[in-house]
C-alpha cells in the first residue's frame, strides 16, 4: 500500500513539474533560436513604375519565464509591430500572436500561429499560417525566407 502511494505521489510530482515547465515554456532547447532574423520579400514593380518592398524583422529573446518574439513588418503601405510567444524545440518553432505593439491591426487573435520556422540542413524553412508574404499575388505556403542576422563582434 505504501509503495503504491509513494509511486502515485512521485508520478503526480513529476507531472506537476513537467506541466509547469510547459506553461512557462522554460525549455533550454529554445535558447538556440535567440537572435535577430530578416526576410526581404522579392520586390515587385508597381503600376507607377517604382519597386515595392516589404521587410520583415524578427527578434527572438528568452527571459526567465518564456521565449518571446517581436515581429516588425514594414513596406508598401504596411507597418505593424507585434509581440508573440515562441513555442517548440531545437528543430522547429511556432511564433504565436500575443498583442499588437504598433501599427495597423491585422485581425489576429491571441494564440494564433503566425508562422513556423524549421531548421532543415543549412536552410531555415518558414511555413506560413495567420500571416504570409504581402507582395506576391500567390505567396508560397512554405519558403526559405528568414535568415539569421550576422552580428559584428566587438573588438
Amino acid at each position: 500500500m505504501q509503495k503504491s502511494f509513494f509511486f502515485i505521489f512521485l508520478l503526480c510530482f513529476f507531472l506537476t513539474i513537467e506541466s509547469s515547465c510547459r506553461a512557462k515554456n522554460n525549455f533550454p532547447s529554445l535558447d538556440s533560436w535567440a537572435g535577430k532574423y530578416d526576410y526581404g520579400e522579392e520586390p515587385i514593380e508597381a503600376i507607377a513604375g517604382y519597386h515595392m518592398v516589404m521587410i520583415w524583422e524578427l527578434a527572438i529573446s528568452k527571459d526567465d519565464e518564456s521565449s518571446k518574439a517581436t515581429l516588425e513588418v514594414n513596406g508598401q503601405q504596411t507597418y505593424f509591430k507585434l509581440l508573440g510567444t515562441v513555442l517548440g524545440d531545437t528543430n522547429t518553432i511556432a511564433i504565436t500572436y500575443d498583442k499588437l505593439i504598433d501599427g495597423l491591426e491585422e485581425n489576429l487573435k491571441k494564440g494564433d500561429t503566425l508562422f513556423t520556422l524549421s531548421k532543415t540542413g543549412d536552410k531555415l524553412m518558414t511555413k506560413w499560417f495567420a500571416l504570409e508574404p504581402r507582395l506576391a499575388k500567390d505567396p508560397p505556403k512554405e519558403c526559405d525566407c528568414f535568415t539569421l542576422r550576422k552580428t559584428k563582434r566587438k573588438q
